[in-house]
C-alpha cells in the first residue's frame, strides 16, 4: 500500500472514542386546576416524563420550599393545605409556583412557574347544579353557628320577584315568598325588631315597602315611591316619601300590621306637622321616645340650603324641639354632604369638602351658640382627610367612625376624631376600583367592597373585591378579588362573615385566623 494512502487510516485508528451522548433532561409540568382558588386547599396536577423511576417531587412558591410529594400516579393529583401556603405578600396568597422533579438518576428539572391565588377559609358550600348560586347576589345572614340562614329577593325569568330564607344546613330547603314589589340591586333588608325574633322591613327605593314576620308572612304592603326607611324599636317604620306626580312629600310611622298612626306631610298648614326641606338621611328612633330627623332646605332668597335637625315625637309625630341649624350650603341645589346620627341620636357627623381635602365634624344637636356647627356647638373637627367623601358609618359600638370616599376610607375616633389609619394612609380600592358596600364586623371589625365605577348601562355594579381590617392601627387585615365575576358578604348575628363568591357560599377564616396568618 502507497504511503499516501495509509496516513488517513492511522489517523482514524488513533483517535479517541466519542464521549456518550447527554441524557435528556425530565420534563414536568404543574397545572393549578383553579388559578383563583378561595376555599380550605389549593389543588394541583402535576406531570413528569422521562424518568424511569422518580425519586421526588418538590413544589416551591419562588424560592420558597413548600411541600414533597409522593409520586405514586402519573399525573399526580395534589392539594396544598391553608397551613401550607406562605402569606407573605398578604391575604390572599399571590403565588408562584413550581415543582421540581429528580429521577433515581439523579437527574432533575423544574416546571415553569404557574401564577395562583389563593384566599384561605373556613368552609366552602358549592352549589347544588352549574346553573345554581347558593344565596343571592346580595342577602343578609339570620342567626348564627349550625343554625344560620340566609335571606334575599331574587327575580325569575318571568319578572316575578321573590324573597327567599336558605338555611345554611341544607340549601334545597329554601323557603320563598312572592314579593309585590320588585327586586333589584337597591332592595334593602331591615334588622329584627324587635331583636332577635321581631318583624324585618323590605324595601325598593321608588318602589315600595312590605313587612315580614319570621315565617315570611307579608304584611303592611304599599306601593309608593318611598325614598328611605327607618325601624323603631318596635319594629314600625318610619318611612319618607320625597312625593312624586303631584303627591306631597311626607313622612310617616307604619306598623307591621300597616297601620297608619301618625303622618307629616309637607305644605301643611298646622307647622306641627309640616316638614321643612327634604330629608337627607333616615330617621334615627332615640332611646327616651324622640325621633331625630335631618332635613335640607332652600334659604328664602335660594342662595344656599339650609342643613336642619329637627326632634320629633315618635308616639304622635309632633315636631317637640325647635331645628337646630347645622350648616349651609350653597348652591342651594348641591347635592347633600354625607352625614350620619351617632348611637344616641345627640350628634350628627357631616362631611364637607374643603380646599385641601375633606373634613369631618360632629355636631352637637341642639347646641348653643350661633347655631351652625361651630366651636360652641361642635365636639370636634377632623383633619384634612385625602379625597372626596361618600358616606359616612358609624361603628364598633360607636366608638369609631368610617369615612368612605370612592377611593379612599379614613378610620376615625368617635370621641375625638383622631385619625386612626395605620401610617395615617387611607384603605383604597385596587387600582380603578371604588368602593361600593360598608359592612362593620364585629368589634374593630370593618368589611368594605368594591366593584367597578358606575356607569349609565350599570349604574349599580356588584362588588368584585373586598377589604378588611380587624383594626384600623393595624391596617389591612386581607383583600381578595374575584376575577370575571362578583361577591357580596354579610356579618350573622354571631359576628361571623358569610360571602357570596360567584356562585358558592363561604365561611372565611376569624380575623385572628388572618391576623395569625399574616404573622401577627
Amino acid at each position: 500500500m502507497r504511503p499516501a494512502l495509509l496516513l488517513p487510516l492511522l489517523v482514524v485508528a488513533c483517535a479517541p472514542p466519542a464521549p456518550p451522548p447527554t441524557p435528556e433532561l425530565p420534563q414536568v409540568s404543574l397545572t393549578v386546576l383553579e388559578p383563583s382558588t378561595v376555599g380550605t386547599s389549593l389543588k394541583l396536577s402535576v406531570s413528569v416524563s422521562g424518568c424511569d423511576s422518580v425519586k421526588s417531587v418538590v413544589l416551591y412558591d419562588r424560592e420558597t420550599r413548600l411541600k414533597s410529594v409522593g409520586f405514586s400516579a402519573n399525573p399526580k393529583q395534589v392539594e396544598l393545605t391553608r397551613t401550607e401556603i406562605p402569606y407573605t405578600r398578604g391575604i390572599a396568597a399571590l403565588l408562584s409556583l413550581t415543582a421540581r422533579v429528580t429521577c433515581a438518576d439523579e437527574r432533575t428539572n423544574t416546571s415553569q412557574p404557574q401564577p395562583a391565588t389563593f384566599f384561605p377559609v373556613e368552609e366552602v358550600v358549592e352549589p347544588a347544579s352549574a346553573n345554581e348560586q347558593v344565596v343571592p347576589d346580595v342577602f343578609l345572614a339570620e342567626g348564627s353557628g349550625t343554625g344560620v340562614a340566609f335571606l334575599g329577593c331574587t327575580t325569575d325569568t318571568s319578572g316575578r320577584s321573590w324573597l327567599s330564607r336558605i338555611p345554611k344546613s341544607n340549601p334545597q330547603a329554601a323557603v320563598s315568598v312572592e314579593m309585590l314589589i320588585p327586586c333589584n340591586e337597591r332592595t334593602i333588608i331591615t334588622e329584627r325588631r324587635p331583636a332577635g325574633s321581631g318583624w324585618r322591613w323590605v324595601w325598593t327605593p321608588d318602589e315600595g315597602f312590605f313587612a315580614i314576620d319570621p315565617n315570611l308572612t307579608v304584611t303592611g304592603m304599599q306601593r309608593i315611591p318611598v325614598d328611605a326607611l327607618s325601624v323603631g324599636p318596635d319594629g314600625d317604620a318610619l318611612v319618607w316619601d320625597i312625593g312624586s306626580g303631584g303627591t306631597p312629600k311626607s313622612l310617616r310611622r307604619v306598623s307591621p300590621a300597616g297601620v297608619e298612626k301618625w303622618q307629616l306631610v309637607g305644605g301643611s298648614p298646622d307647622p306641627s306637622r309640616d316638614i321643612p326641606g327634604f330629608l337627607v338621611d333616615a330617621p334615627l328612633v332615640r332611646g327616651d321616645g324622640s325621633a331625630v330627623v335631618a332635613t335640607m332646605q332652600g334659604t328664602p332668597d335660594m342662595t344656599a340650603a339650609n342643613i336642619l335637625v329637627g326632634v320629633l315625637d315618635y308616639a304622635t309625630g309632633a315636631w317637640s324641639a325647635n331645628f337646630s341649624l347645622i350648616d349651609s350650603i350653597s348652591p342651594f341645589n348641591a347635592p347633600a354632604p354625607p352625614m350620619a346620627f351617632d348611637a344616641t341620636g345627640t350628634v350628627l357627623y357631616l362631611a364637607t369638602q374643603g380646599t385641601a381635602g375633606s373634613y369631618v365634624r360632629a355636631c352637637v344637636i341642639g347646641g348653643s351658640g350661633e347655631g351652625r356647627c361651630e366651636s360652641t356647638n361642635r365636639r370636634w373637627i377632623s383633619a384634612n382627610l385625602e379625597g372626596l367623601m361618600a358616606a359616612l358609618v358609624p361603628y364598633a359600638n360607636g366608638s369609631r367612625l368610617a369615612a368612605i370616599g370612592p377611593h379612599h376610607t379614613w378610620f376615625l375616633d368617635a370621641t375625638s376624631g383622631a385619625v386612626k389609619n395605620k401610617d395615617n394612609q387611607a384603605l383604597s380600592p385596587e387600582g380603578a376600583l371604588v368602593a361600593r358596600f360598608a359592612q362593620p364586623g364585629s368589634g374593630n371589625t370593618f368589611y368594605l367592597f368594591t366593584s367597578a365605577e358606575p356607569t349609565q348601562s350599570q349604574p349599580y355594579p356588584l362588588p368584585v373585591e373586598i377589604l378588611a381590617t380587624d383594626a384600623a392601627e393595624r391596617g389591612e387585615l386581607f383583600r381578595y378579588q374575584v376575577p370575571g365575576g362578583s361577591l357580596f358578604g354579610t356579618v350573622d348575628e354571631g359576628g361571623t362573615l358569610w360571602l357570596r363568591v360567584g356562585r358558592k357560599l363561604v365561611q372565611p377564616l376569624s380575623p385572628e385566623q388572618y391576623r395569625l396568618a399574616r404573622g401577627g
